[in-house]
């Protein structure tokens, strides 16, 4: 099936995401921040990552997102990212702008495959991860 690798900071939200996603037969690897997350990531090395933006330092999964994409190993930099977030219901900032603002174009602002709303709900989750990792074996 594929190993998932979760950074996410609220223990109840890393157990429903778990659940939902061992129930589909993935294997879970579980990371409370972005540090751990990053000694997980090389340790497991997972097909996917499921990751949260806000935690308790502020924006840090921002900045997993863009160290990981600077890593000079293509196993870990081209990993498939699905952020995890409830952003949106409190803001208005989008992190996929739908038109161009001049500097970035329709979803280039974050470099990742996938956004979805937290609370996410389960058959939403479980599809947005089969794309990405189907998309992942076409690739080989």
């Amino acid at each position: 099936m594929g190993k998932i690798l979760i950074v996410e900071d609220d223990p109840d939200y890393q157990e429903t995401l778990r659940l939902v996603l061992e129930n589909e037969g993935y294997i879970t690897v579980i990371a409370s921040g972005p540090q751990e997350g990053f000694e997980k990531l090389r340790a497991e090395r997972p097909n996917l990552i499921l990751l949260d933006v806000m935690m308790p330092e502020g924006t840090e999964g921002f900045h997993f997102v863009w160290n990981l994409r600077k890593d000079p190993d293509p196993a870990f930099r081209d990993i498939p990212i699905i952020i995890l977030s409830a952003i949106h219901g409190t803001t208005p900032f989008k992190f996929y702008p739908e038109q161009s603002d001049g500097v970035y174009g329709p979803y280039e602002y974050l470099p990742v495959q996938g956004f979805l709303d937290k609370p996410v709900a389960s058959d939403t989750l479980i599809a947005e991860v089969k794309r990405l990792l189907k998309g992942q074996e076409d690739k080989r």
